[in-house]
């Protein structure tokens, strides 16, 4: 049973830890406040009298920054404005308590909001490299820093100076490790072994380590070079001889002389595996070429995979080769194999030294040309900024004066989220806080959480934790204090979370979490892993569908039609690659599992409780924004992104360097390349089927056929060869054959080709987005569940030209040459994909993010994906270095290759990243169940093949979940064998529309929307929609689509044009409506492009008096602006008069916009009257 929590307690550990007066270390839990806690202490400090400008507080990313900033303010403007009880009960839990009779305390409350605004300098809230940053503006000319810039670091930049490194080597100075290392023969005895790709990769990741490169200079404070010190130290390690040592003693003088003894054993014995060794062994020892003799040696030896075969005495091999001969036999066979094995290793050895030598001559070169390169550019990465503060600090001719002005200001030091801190970084904070004399050190105040400490990609060290409270402990005399009581998490949640780490040496120290959020309910489930074959458990969950689609996406993608005959259209439908069949069902079992949380799966609702109802306000029905799913990477996004979109779910998952691989960027890039280089026929086809001009397959085959040229041509078109398509589209124009989608495209690439070598890109997007209504018809040809995230990688896509264009790129072609470097680099060079913003959209989305994206953030359902995945192994050609956190430079530092080529020397080093990558996967896990606040819920699929370490699956996190909700479990076990936890949350209530506004039905079976009245009590069930209300309702979507069509017959053949929402019989009845509108010659004036200038639907404007008015269509003609109102009944309507009164609104407001403009107004109805309005 779980401890209780006491408020005194909690009272206590606040008052502790808030205390301006000294020093403090909290080790804080998941959800037990942290940012809470930091803001609070600066708030205190504050109060205390300490000024703005003397305090400092640093967190690990500019988002937590902000976040901090902005509780502070915005507490301190509560104050400022709240009454004497609210202020005391603000202050009483942060440990102050106010006399009744004394209004100082609250005065001075109330003037911190003001204070803190006015000072100079203000409060400072930074990221660690933030503050290492301004650190390098106040360094002394001395240090040759003034006028630097901050770059990102990345994969391109390191590209762009590894391909100046290839290209300048031969000509450059050697830059030796030794008299007989040259980087140039170095690098070609690398790529001989490696190969291009590796070494680049080798070269990459010691760039990305060279803080730890350039420490080593300066371990025992000698001038050793670290190059110098990696392979003096590595030779000790190993023991390792020049190249050939090894084998030359292996074949020293006599050493046939035991080869030919077991030799001459072997071929005493009648065994046809005997016989096959003799042969071996005797074609070995022939062998001339020593290298090759030890080769075959060892193959005729060693097992495969360099093992000794076992060979055991007994009554067999007695007789064959008599008692004595037996163990003459056995003994040989032992020393020789033994032999074998250790010339192996000390070959080894040699390879490994040389192999060093070669990568730290190379890496030493390339480190000087990239330094050279970023001083002639005045540059530095964050890299370079920590290395460069941590020398002025250290460095006696500048570290007193950096001391001195860090003195003159700081006086309380806030250090948030300190699990995450890496060697370098506490280095500098090391050198900064050992230089204050006892008088003037400034109050530290240290808060983390090493079981959060999850990003050892960026170097992060856990244990520093530990190290640095100690410092602060014997240095400070800190208060160390323990926060393991959440405020976040259910008590099912804090039962699996115990469940599943107390205990678990991997994770040692845990200590029992509580929760304050006891009475909530909860809920832990772990659905059974779903294998290759459809008839398992897994199966169940309709995996077909998804399946057979994956199927048919893969036979389309290799150019077959799949099982329904279907052939993927490439410029409307993405390639995908062929994907596992378990985690398809995986993704299936997901969606439906969602829709019976969001009751449209025939159920009630999950009931959840809001953070705010906690004090006794009832549940609500659980909504699509409240779920999180969490994935490990990103690289399995696609398949859920599917069975999500299959479903009808809406989700928002920004793809990291995602944007350029959308099919809405891909169009708009097209659309470029087209401006930039018009005799591309392929991108002007793709430019033309996208929804900008959506023109059809029928229209692109008539610029398929060579035309007769006609005698006049559009200026734009004339300089081209006479077979582009842009000619032939020209062409049809000029002779009045294109049909109304071509002769809009005509018009609008003219114009756009006429200014695409005049405009910046970014202005050249801009006009493009205007003039071709991009917004609006991409938002129209989406999904709506998809359509906020269409608008957004839009939006992100014009920030892009943006940001590119700043100068370097002032011409379409060299912009659109970097479209094509960007959509080939890394993910943590290429865009992201657009945020979507709107508070309404991502409250009612699922979200999905990696469960290091998710760091900091909670909801109410958490969905941890593919958690019975193996860890990922460590890859090859990479570095090793063994920095302990208690000392000041790193021990090791060394390259290595292959798995097969690390050496036993450096299995302790290999062995100790390995469990620290095994402590970081548990830290993932905690993380990820430490989001949930009510729900949390696992899936997995059973892993494919072996992993390298059979205890990896043992010890994978849905292993992990599985032994602990084993003996937690409060509820039955569910058909098809999920696990469960906790409290039953489903609920009888219905769905109400409010409940999951963006919600879309699935393909089996339609949702119909609900219509509210104007003026619905809350709490009461909405009437539904009337026959007559739904069919206005559908009339409307179907024209807001189709309007600017001009091919309604062929456009009923497609769904992806209907409404979501309604059944065929709905559409079968608003078809001919609409037919009729779209094809009423009275009409066409209104919905032909070739007719209008531009034409909007649903326009959203106020009147005078502030009134929201939506017009259905508004169309510019050349004499005028027309107002149209769709009506679903017939002229002789009784309401004509307040239809007639609508419009005239809606022209009232028009005028008042566009006073130089005719505003002229019509109501159409479903018989395709057009009734103007006087």
């Amino acid at each position: 049973m779980n401890r209780q929590i006491s408020c005194s307690e909690t009272t206590r550990l606040t008052r502790d830890a808030l205390d301006p007066a000294r020093s403090v270390v909290v080790e804080a839990c998941a959800g037990s406040g942290k940012t809470w806690l930091l803001a609070s202490r600066i708030v205190r400090l504050l109060l205390a009298g300490v000024a703005p400008g003397e305090i400092l507080a640093i967190t690990f990313t500019r988002k937590a920054a902000r976040e901090i900033e902005a509780r502070v303010i915005g507490w301190l403007r509560q104050l400022a404005m709240e009454k004497d009880a609210a202020i005391d009960d603000f202050l009483a839990e942060r440990g102050l308590v106010a006399d009744a009779a004394d209004p100082t305390l609250r005065q001075a409350a109330r003037g911190l909001y003001e204070r803190v605004l006015a000072a100079q300098p203000g409060l400072a809230v930074n990221t660690f490299h933030a503050w290492f940053l301004q650190l390098v503006d106040a360094a002394p000319l001395s240090a040759n820093l003034a006028g630097v810039s901050l770059i990102e670091p990345g994969v391109r930049q390191f590209d762009e100076l590894w391909r100046a490194f290839i290209a300048t080597l031969p000509s450059e100075p050697a830059q030796r490790v030794s008299d007989d290392v040259d980087p140039a023969p170095a690098l070609v005895r690398l790529l001989e072994t490696a190969g291009l790709e590796a070494v680049r990769r080798l070269i990459h990741r010691a760039y990305e380590r060279r803080s730890e490169w350039l420490a080593l200079a300066e371990a025992d404070g000698d001038s050793t070079t670290p190059a110098a010190r990696v392979v003096s130290s590595l030779q000790a390690l190993l023991d390792a001889g020049a190249p050939g040592e090894a084998l030359a003693a292996f074949f020293a003088d006599g050493w046939p002389g035991d080869w030919q003894a077991y030799l001459g054993l072997l071929e005493k014995s009648e065994l046809k595996g005997d016989r096959a060794s003799a042969a071996a062994l005797r074609a070995a020892l022939a062998e001339a070429d020593a290298d090759a003799r030890f080769t075959l040696l060892r193959a005729a030896m060693l097992n495969k995979d360099g093992s000794i075969p076992v060979k055991k005495a007994g009554v067999t091999l007695d007789k064959r080769y008599t008692q004595a001969g037996a163990q003459r036999f056995l003994a040989l066979h032992a020393a020789l194999c033994q032999r074998l094995v250790d010339c192996g290793e000390r070959r080894l050895a040699e390879h490994i030294l040389a192999f060093n030598r070669d990568a730290c001559a190379v890496f030493t070169a390339f480190l000087a040309h990239a330094e050279a390169v970023k001083q002639g550019r005045r540059q530095i990465d964050f890299v370079d900024a920590e290395w460069r503060v941590l020398q002025l600090l250290r460095a006696p001719e500048t570290s007193a004066f950096l001391q001195a002005r860090l003195d003159a200001r700081y006086r309380h030091v806030l250090l948030d989220e300190f699990q995450d801190t890496n060697p370098l970084q506490w280095q500098i904070l090391r050198a900064w806080l050992d230089a204050y004399s006892d008088d003037w050190r400034p109050r530290i105040f240290l808060v983390g959480d090493p079981k959060q400490s999850i990003y050892r990609f960026r170097r992060a060290e856990p244990r520093l934790f530990g190290i640095a409270a100690d410092f602060l402990v014997r240095a400070y005399g800190a208060l160390r204090c323990t926060l393991d009581a959440t405020r976040r998490n259910a008590q099912p949640v804090v039962d699996a979370v115990n469940a599943v780490f107390l205990g678990l040496p991997e994770f040692a120290p845990f200590r029992a979490q509580t929760t304050f959020a006891e009475g909530i309910p909860g809920r832990v489930e772990l659905l059974p892993l779903f294998g290759a074959d459809a008839g398992g458990s897994a199966g169940e969950a309709d995996a077909g569908s998804a399946a057979d689609a994956a199927a048919n996406t893969a036979a389309a993608d290799a150019g077959k039609a799949g099982a329904d005959g279907h052939l993927r259209d490439p410029l409307t439908e993405p390639a995908q690659a062929a994907e596992d069949l378990r985690q398809i069902r995986e993704a299936d079992a997901l969606a439906k599992k969602i829709g019976e949380i969001v009751g449209h799966a025939g159920g009630g609702a999950w009931q959840l409780h809001d953070p705010d109802r906690m004090g006794g306000s009832g549940p609500r029905p659980a909504r699509y924004g409240d779920i999180l799913l969490l994935v490990r990477t990103r690289s399995k996004l696609a398949v859920y992104e599917r069975a999500l979109s299959a479903a009808g779910i809406p989700y928002e998952a920004a793809s990291r360097g995602g944007l350029l691989a959308t099919l809405e960027a891909s169009d708009i890039a097209a659309l470029l390349e087209f401006l930039a280089m018009p005799l591309d026929n392929l991108k002007l086809a793709h430019v033309l089927r996208s929804p900008i001009f959506a023109c059809s397959n029928e229209e692109l085959l008539l610029l398929a056929f060579t035309l007769s040229a006609p005698p006049a041509l559009p200026e734009a078109a004339s300089p081209l060869m006479p077979d582009s398509w842009w000619r032939r589209l020209a062409e049809l124009t000029a002779g009045g054959q294109a049909p109304p989608r071509l002769l809009r495209a005509a018009r609008l690439l003219a114009s756009w080709l006429r200014i695409a070598g005049d405009l910046p890109t970014h202005d050249l997007l801009d006009r493009i987005y205007h003039e071709g209504e991009v917004f609006a018809r991409y938002r129209r040809a989406s999904p709506e569940y998809r359509a906020a995230a269409v608008e957004a990688n839009l939006n992100a896509l014009l920030l892009l030209a943006l940001d590119l264009d700043g100068g370097r790129y002032p011409s379409l072609s060299r912009f659109v040459d970097e479209l094509r470097n960007l959509r080939e680099a890394d993910a943590g060079d290429a865009p992201d994909e657009g945020e979507v913003v709107s508070a309404q959209t991502v409250s009612n989305r699922v979200r999905i993010l990696t469960i290091h994206a998710a760091k900091g953030l909670e909801a109410p359902i958490v969905w941890l994906l593919d958690a019975n995945a193996a860890a990922r192994p460590a890859e090859p050609w990479d570095v090793i270095v063994d920095w302990p956190p208690e000392e000041a430079s790193p021990r090791h530092f060394s390259f290595f290759g292959r798995k097969d080529a690390r050496g036993a020397a450096r299995r302790f080093l290999f062995d100790a990243q390995a469990q620290a990558a095994q402590r970081e996967e548990l830290n993932l896990l905690y993380v990820a169940m430490t989001r949930a606040r009510q729900v949390f819920i696992a899936s997995g699929s059973e892993q494919g093949r072996k992993s390298d370490s059979p205890q990896s699956e043992e010890k994978s996190a849905y292993r992990l979940l599985e032994h602990a909700l084993e003996s937690v479990q409060t509820l039955p076990v569910e058909p098809g064998g999920t696990l469960v936890h906790g409290d039953d949350l489903t609920g009888a209530a219905p769905v109400d529309a409010e409940t999951c506004t963006v919600a879309m039905p699935t393909p089996a079976q339609a949702v119909p929307p609900t219509a509210a009245p104007a003026f619905t009590a809350v709490g009461s069930l909405r009437p539904a929609s009337d026959d007559a209300a739904r069919f206005g309702t559908l009339l409307h979507a179907l024209l807001e689509r189709l309007a600017d069509d001009g091919h309604i017959d062929r456009l009923e053949a497609f769904a992806h044009w209907r409404i979501p929402g309604f059944d065929e019989e709905a559409h079968r009845r608003a078809w001919p409506v609409v037919k009729r509108l779209l094809s009423a010659p009275a009409l066409r004036v209104f919905f032909d492009p070739a007719r209008y200038r531009r034409a909007w639907n649903e326009i959203e404007l106020a009147d005078r008096d502030g009134r929201l008015l939506r017009i259905d269509r508004l169309v510019e003609l050349d004499d005028a602006l027309w107002v149209l109102d769709y009506k679903s009944s017939s002229g002789e309507t009784a309401r004509l008069d307040a239809y007639r009164e609508q419009v005239r609104g809606y022209c009232r407001a028009l005028a008042d916009i566009f006073p130089d403009r005719t505003i002229r107004g019509a109501l159409v109805f479903a018989d395709a009257e057009l009734l103007e309005i006087e």
